[in-house]
């Protein structure tokens, strides 16, 4: 690799590997009205997932689906636990952090379960293949701040914050759900909400991923999935008020790209984005 990238022009040496060292990383446990969320921990989306779903106790689903109301208290705490993100969060203490943005989920005839979420950054990432490994290299570096004296500024040795958001859930019921997706920072939003729409309303995967979501990551606008009934849309209009109704298209993703696997009892299940041909979920059916 060193030898491809210097031969590319770049001015990497073979002690700018010699220090690193993969680690594993205990996942995160966290208790959301009774239910239990494991998520990666330290520089993805998991502690901001958890900020999340702490302000969200101070909202109580109503029915069995999320009305103008649910919208509007998700669109809040992802809002505040964002805001705390992009202040707060960085490689402050040269803290390992897990390291493409594809993002599967597999469970197994045993109810083993994985969520894995990986990326190049940018389409193709660096836009260079590393002749003699194959290796397409990743544009990262893109994920610091660029601007000195913040958390995540870019420094030498650290690590920088991502986006990357898979989840593990075991529903208080004893259902237990594997999820995560793509879009940058659209992730979030998307794992944020089929939380709630698996815990909070006890949905399967088909309806969950069916259910229509916002997305909060613009800073000037939500953006509102179209297929919301007129009335929840007109309700959500004068709560949010810069609000933008989108479709759920293949392309581009307004809501992400997310997937999801569960399993109840001895059934599994797998379900993903229904508009997008590239997601992907694996159940293994119990051969008993």
């Amino acid at each position: 690799m060193i030898a491809d990238l210097q031969a590319a022009g770049g001015r990497h040496a073979i002690e700018d590997l010699q220090s690193y060292r993969a680690t594993l990383t205990s996942a995160s446990e966290h208790s959301y009205r009774g239910h239990r969320v494991f998520g990666a921990p330290r520089l993805t989306a998991g502690p901001t997932l958890n900020h999340a779903l702490d302000l969200l106790t101070e909202w109580h689903p109503d029915g069995t689906k999320p009305d103008a109301t649910a919208y509007a208290a998700y669109d809040a705490a992802l809002r505040t636990a964002n805001a705390a993100r992009y202040e707060t969060m960085g490689d402050t203490d040269h803290e390992p952090d897990p390291s493409c943005t594809s993002h599967f989920n597999v469970v197994d005839a045993a109810g083993n379960m994985v969520a894995v979420t990986q990326t190049l950054l940018s389409i193709f990432g660096s836009r260079l293949m590393l002749p003699t490994s194959g290796i397409l290299m990743n544009n990262g570096i893109m994920w610091f701040d660029p601007e000195s004296g913040k958390a995540n500024s870019i420094a030498p040795d650290k690590r920088c914050l991502t986006n990357m958001c898979p989840t593990l859930l075991e529903r208080s019921d004893g259902a237990r759900f594997a999820l995560g997706a793509s879009g940058g920072r659209k992730i979030l939003p998307s794992v944020a909400q089929l939380t709630s729409f698996l815990l909070d309303y006890g949905m399967d995967l088909d309806a969950a991923l069916h259910t229509p979501r916002i997305d909060s990551s613009l800073a000037e606008a939500t953006i509102v999935d179209d297929s919301m009934p007129a009335p929840v849309l007109s309700e959500l209009q004068e709560m949010l008020g810069a609000m933008v109704p989108a479709p759920r298209t293949i392309y581009p993703l307004h809501f992400a790209c997310p997937s999801a696997v569960s399993r109840t009892g001895t059934r599994n299940a797998g379900a993903t984005e229904v508009t997008a041909p590239w997601a992907d979920a694996v159940a293994a059916a119990d051969p008993a």
